[in-house]
């Protein structure tokens, strides 16, 4: 993947990682968590956050001169428990 722009913000809400995959506009969203008291960082993306992900996907490509074939949400997932990290990448969480 090419990483696009990161951090991009509108008055909507902000998209972590906009990255290239092929033909795909991938939209990525980054959790940390360092203790499970509120969930892991993978339960923490609730269908809510996915679905406004995509609204925010679809207004960063009005600003966009070209276009996709597709769209994905990933959603990358660091956690770390005593001194142990753990990193997965889920793609196409939606």
């Amino acid at each position: 993947m090419e990483i696009l722009d990161r951090n991009w913000r509108c008055r909507h809400g902000e998209i972590d990682i906009i990255a290239e995959d092929g033909p795909a506009l991938v939209v990525v969203e980054v959790k940390t968590r360092s203790s499970r008291s509120h969930g892991t960082a993978l339960e923490s993306v609730r269908p809510a956050k996915l679905s406004r992900l995509r609204m925010l996907a679809a207004q960063w490509l009005t600003t966009q001169p070209r276009t996709f074939q597709t769209v994905r949400v990933d959603v990358i997932a660091l956690e770390r428990f005593a001194g142990d990290y753990s990193l997965r990448h889920v793609r196409g969480a939606i």
